[in-house]
């Protein structure tokens, strides 16, 4: 998947589950194994919180807290 994708695909998911964080921070997990390392998804996190809507923000920075490791050990998504 590449960066354009990911950034399409994450739109759509954040439209049909705005309300269910653990459903985004699957499609996360999804590309995670579909090979997307943990900087470039940071990455394109930061450039489509640059483009939304405060409601939508607030869900893309818990998003990346998941990316980081800010959150719930289980919930982190790179252990590193």
């Amino acid at each position: 998947m590449d960066n354009k994708e990911f950034i399409q695909l994450l739109s759509v998911e954040i439209k049909n589950h705005h309300n269910d964080l653990l459903s985004l921070r699957e499609f996360l997990i999804r590309s995670k194994n579909n090979g997307m390392d943990k900087d470039s998804m940071y990455e394109n996190l930061e450039k489509l919180r640059g483009r939304s809507d405060s409601e939508t923000e607030d869900i893309l920075l818990d998003l990346m807290d998941f990316v980081v490791g800010y959150c719930n050990p289980t919930l982190s998504i790179f252990n590193d």
